[in-house]
């Protein structure tokens, strides 16, 4: 294995933490302070990013399985953001992948860009006439106040310091502009496994760096900056396979009628988070 990298936690900076469990041999802990689950020790920021020339590919998949694994995701977010935006306007979509969600958007009017590692994806996306750069977010730059919206689906638990990420997305954001992202809770389920002995991968290590519970990502995101969040279960993916895919349209319907009676967010589900940059701002 590579050299690793020990860090401390990215909310609170506490390095007090307790163990949740070990796949693939890399550890991943909990902070005692803000509860907050990531990886540690992880890999270099090199080789990070050497894994993602081939990420979108993983398992056979293509253009056509992320389509449809994330359709029904997509959909909801684009009426979220046509809702908040009727005028439509100017959105990016870091780690857009095949350019799905930019298609998207693009044909309700508005103007998109995306940005992604993988060389593949992007070559795939600008096949497409999309306006996509091979780039991360952390080397990409905007002037700020560049878009109404952007969206990120199951990247910032990628990302190795989300808090900074998240502040960079903040400058790039008009004021009263919309951050939206889809992210993991994978943590719950992990436990439960753990009780009876399963063995499993769903922190999908090496790639998963962190795994955010609502109370974490609502820290997370107002020390960020942000004047406020909303979390809620969102629509669920479609996976390839027939028992995946029964798993999580059931467990996403669950999810999605425990919220819509009392508020309640269902541990150990995906949830789509919605964080609004304030309307008056000096940034």
């Amino acid at each position: 294995m590579d050299k690793l990298i020990y860090t401390n936690c990215d909310i609170c900076g506490n390095d007090r933490t307790v163990a949740v469990a070990t796949q693939k041999d890399y550890k991943y802990v909990e902070c005692q302070q803000c509860g907050l689950v990531y990886m540690n020790p992880r890999p270099g920021l090199e080789l990070l990013n050497s894994m993602y020339a081939t990420y979108h590919q993983r398992n056979g998949k293509g253009a056509d399985a992320w389509d449809v694994l994330m359709k029904h995701n997509f959909k909801q977010v684009a009426l979220m953001l046509n809702k908040q935006f009727p005028a439509g306007g100017k959105m990016l979509d870091i780690g857009c992948g095949y350019g799905h969600f930019l298609r998207i958007m693009q044909k309700q009017g508005w103007k998109t860009e995306g940005i992604d590692p993988s060389p593949n994806t992007v070559a795939h996306a600008l096949d497409a006439g999309l306006a996509v750069t091979q780039t991360t977010v952390d080397e990409v730059s905007f002037p700020n106040s560049s878009f109404q919206a952007v969206t990120m689906f199951y990247v910032l638990e990628h990302l190795t310091e989300p808090l900074i990420t998240l502040k960079k997305i903040l400058e790039f954001l008009m004021p009263g502009g919309l951050l939206v992202m889809r992210v993991p809770h994978t943590t719950p389920i992990v436990r439960l496994l753990s009780v009876f002995g399963i063995r499993n991968n769903l922190y999908d290590a090496p790639f998963h760096l962190y795994d955010f519970s609502p109370s974490a990502m609502t820290m997370l995101i107002k020390k960020a900056g942000f004047e406020s969040v909303k979390i809620i279960p969102g629509e669920p993916t479609v996976p390839y396979s027939d028992i995946e895919k029964v798993i999580s349209l059931s467990s996403g319907y669950i999810a999605k009628l425990l919220y819509g009676a009392g508020g309640f967010l269902l541990p150990g589900i995906s949830k789509t988070v919605l964080a609004y940059k304030a309307v008056n701002t000096d940034l």
